[in-house]
């Protein structure tokens, strides 16, 4: 093998830790919790990529050839990629009671809005639930007297004519929901015909569960009062929304909000 041949050999040989970063900043944009899994899982390549990626980036700045001149830009590249993702992707993935509160302001005329369209469109005693992941339907439940239906997936989207059928809805009301859904940044929604004094408005997922509001038409009882300040699912905002945290982080976790995220919340503001 001559010296060229070598040195193009070599050059490659530098670039492959570079592309493993790139797969792994490509899948923390795309879902960070499998990013951290995998890497965790397979550190023993994952660790000496990023520190090779490192090393390689700092010796190619002495720009003595192509292949450094390569590991130059895509090192910087990568850097760029994480940096917007800590400053653009990771702030929209983030949610908080504070989160909450200042999108809840923002649309809650929208999310009342909603809650009267579903109830002029959804046939009589009619139970519904959908929710989205990105332009997917993720999940479709209709419950009436009759029984209950409930879709996941690709079966959710197969089966979509027949459960409008059953829920009352036109392809043009579908649409006009999903459409609403979009307009106040939120992917899914809860609402019973039957109970018509409230809707769920899924507006937040992480690897844990969802974030959403319970919106209702009638002031919370005292009773209620009682049950959403000692259950750690719920953060009262006010009389007649509640923030609500279905989720957990681990076999060793209640569920729900931190009660120190709950209790520095309502500190600032009181609900009632």
């Amino acid at each position: 093998m001559n010296e060229r041949s070598r040195t193009t050999l070599f050059g490659i040989l530098k670039l492959i830790p570079l592309a493993i970063v790139t797969a792994i900043i490509v899948l923390l944009w795309v879902d960070d919790f499998l990013c951290f899994i995998l890497s965790f899982l397979c550190f023993w390549i994952t660790l000496p990529a990023i520190v090779l990626s490192i090393v390689f980036f700092f010796m190619g700045l002495c720009w003595r050839d192509i292949w450094q001149r390569i590991a130059v830009v895509w090192g910087g590249l990568n850097l760029l990629m994480l940096i917007l993702y800590f400053f653009v992707q990771k702030p929209n993935q983030q949610c908080n009671p504070d989160v909450m509160a200042a999108h809840y302001e923002e649309h809650h005329t929208e999310m009342e809005a909603l809650r009267e369209y579903l109830h002029e469109a959804l046939n009589d005693s009619c139970a519904i639930e959908l929710f989205f992941e990105g332009n997917q339907l993720e999940r479709f439940y209709v419950g009436n007297r009759y029984g209950s239906d409930n879709y996941y997936k690709g079966e959710a989207q197969s089966r979509l004519d027949s459960m409008m059928t059953v829920a009352g809805l036109s392809q043009e009301e579908y649409a006009n929901i999903r459409q609403r859904l979009e307009s106040v940044q939120c992917n899914g929604v809860e609402y019973d015909q039957y109970d018509s004094t409230g809707i769920f408005i899924r507006f937040r997922c992480d690897e844990w569960g969802c974030y959403g509001y319970s919106i209702r038409t009638r002031p919370v009882t005292d009773k209620q009062k009682e049950t959403i300040m000692k259950d750690s699912r719920f953060i009262p905002y006010d009389e007649y929304c509640t923030f609500v945290y279905d989720g957990s982080a681990g076999a060793f976790d209640s569920g729900g909000f931190c009660k120190s995220e709950k209790r520095r919340f309502l500190k600032k503001h009181k609900p009632w």
